[in-house]
């Protein structure tokens, strides 16, 4: 391939398929940033119990969560562009409906269902992007430009949700601008993304046997998760531990079932032999991914809460206070794109996840008195340090596997990311309310929602999200050492003689090493 072609867009179709891949994911996660500012409003427009406030977000990352890896199984086999413009149109609709929500249960109920649009055109994004883009900058770019989505996306759902929840305009005009949005990306997929990234699909059909197994194993995971952060009692009330045990149970189940039938050569959801596939690492960056998201989004709730109800700010006030949050994780997305055909994916996540360490310890430490620029400031830059690892993770782990099995990888790198950020959400609220309570019993002059009462618990909760980001941390120390530059397999990494469903990619001129 032409140094020309490496590092200029290849047309202006190449372009557009990156921006409208990345305005999609981008869409994605700015709901979770504007329900999380928004829902106070929300709750009293539709008349929401305090008890039920939450519910949005935890169904959306429910019905998200719990379906990417059926997706990506299915974005495989019928094509990542027709999966990624159902998907995406999907999601612009229900954001019509919920624009226009009357109550309380169809808003949950539209929320809900916009999680099944963001499940499908998520895998089906990477897809794209790994078989359309051979390996060299063009590919990484791409990658770069995607995880800046991530992370942008959710800061301005924060910045959104804050200036329209208080203004004449409404919370509605979040939904508006969502599906206007949505349908504009629908539209610019529909130009950009051409038939022949569908040639190469997986063939031997769907396990759905797996697929309601997982669907429903990571369903009940996800949704005890969520409800020990909402319902009284927490992990006390009766059915959250029995709702996690029965999911545990349920996965396993699952991975003896996929064992079972990929050694009869059947159909599978996720092929086990996937974990050892030269090349991925998938089990050390998946446990990376996990622990670095339950930090990062973790985080990213506590500083929300900390400004609101700590500093007595209005959610406008708190949205002006994560701009640059949304500078910060656009720069180290793009940068990350632009250099990781020159440094070792193992040095760029371990700078990355430098930042990710530093913005739970200078949390956990924070003077509430200190002006916003002398330590909460400091949060924010750092916390996007994990964006770092998005691109370079997505990309290692997609570019062992051949083009019948790129959604379904994406869909795994997901998952993490999705159960990394429900356990961390759910162990931060149970240690922030148990160490608050007992700070509250130890002061009882106080009151409990007093900032003073909060903040031992916000503390708390600090440190157990600076703990994850050092566990983190290690993995990628001891266990990606020699991966290289992202995206390029190594001399002593070899093919599997066994290796049949899930193949490296051996395309000629692809640059990867047979």
């Amino acid at each position: 391939m032409s140094t020309r072609s490496e590092s200029t867009p290849s047309s202006v179709k190449d372009f557009v398929l990156v921006i409208a891949t990345s305005g999609v994911t981008t869409l994605n996660v700015f709901l979770n940033g504007a329900l999380t500012v928004a829902l106070p409003t929300i709750g009293k427009d539709l008349k929401f119990r305090q008890a039920d406030l939450q519910w949005p977000l935890a169904v959306y990352a429910l019905s998200y969560g719990c379906l990417l890896l059926f997706f990506g199984r299915v974005g495989d086999i019928v094509g990542g562009r027709t999966m990624f413009l159902l998907g995406s149109t999907w999601f612009a609709i229900w954001s019509l409906g919920a624009a226009f929500a009357p109550s309380v249960v169809t808003f949950v109920l539209f929320v809900g269902l916009q999680g099944l649009g963001a499940a499908a055109n998520t895998p089906a994004g990477i897809r794209i992007l790994t078989i359309t883009f051979p390996v060299g900058k063009r590919r990484d770019k791409a990658f770069g430009i995607l995880g800046a989505g991530q992370s942008v996306g959710y800061i301005l759902g924060l910045v959104a949700g804050g200036v329209f929840a208080d203004s004449r305009a409404t919370w509605r005009t979040i939904f508006y601008i969502q599906t206007g949005l949505g349908l504009f990306f629908v539209a610019l997929g529909w130009f950009a993304l051409d038939k022949h990234v569908e040639d190469k699909r997986y063939t031997k059909g769907l396990d759905w046997g797996g697929a309601a197994l997982s669907t429903i194993a990571i369903g009940l995971l996800t949704y005890s998760l969520a409800d020990s952060t909402v319902v009284k009692g927490g992990w006390g009330a009766p059915q959250i531990p029995s709702l996690f045990a029965v999911s545990l149970m349920l996965l396993s189940f699952f991975l003896y079932y996929e064992r079972w039938r990929e050694t009869r050569g059947l159909p599978v959801l996720m092929p086990l032999s996937m974990w050892n596939q030269p090349g991925a690492r998938m089990g050390s960056m998946v446990s990376l991914v996990f622990f670095a998201w339950f930090s990062f989004n973790s985080i990213n709730y506590l500083v929300t809460l900390y400004f609101q109800q700590v500093k007595l700010l209005n959610p406008l006030q708190t949205a002006v206070r994560f701009i640059p949050t949304t500078i910060a994780g656009f720069a180290v997305n793009i940068v990350t794109g632009y250099t990781m055909n020159r440094i070792p994916g193992h040095y760029l996540i371990l700078i990355g996840l430098l930042g990710s360490i530093a913005a739970p310890l200078i949390f956990a430490l924070i003077d509430v008195d200190s002006s916003y620029w002398a330590m909460a400031f400091l949060v924010l830059i750092f916390v996007v340090g994990a964006d770092a690892v998005y691109p370079v993770g997505n990309l290692q782990v997609c570019s062992a596997f051949a083009d019948d099995s790129q959604a379904l990888a994406g869909g795994v790198f997901n998952v993490a990311t999705r159960i990394g950020t429900s356990i961390g959400l759910a162990v931060i609220s149970s240690i922030s309310t148990a160490v608050s309570s007992h700070y509250n019993r130890a002061h009882p002059t106080l009151a409990p929602e007093s900032p003073e009462v909060l903040m031992a618990g916000f503390r708390a909760a600090g440190w157990a999200c600076f703990a994850a980001a050092l566990i983190s941390f290690c993995i990628a120390l001891l266990k990606l050492r020699g991966m290289g530059i992202v995206g390029r397999r190594t001399s002593n990494e070899e093919r599997r003689p066994d290796d049949v469903e899930l193949q490296p990619h051996s395309r000629a001129g692809t640059g990867i090493a047979k």
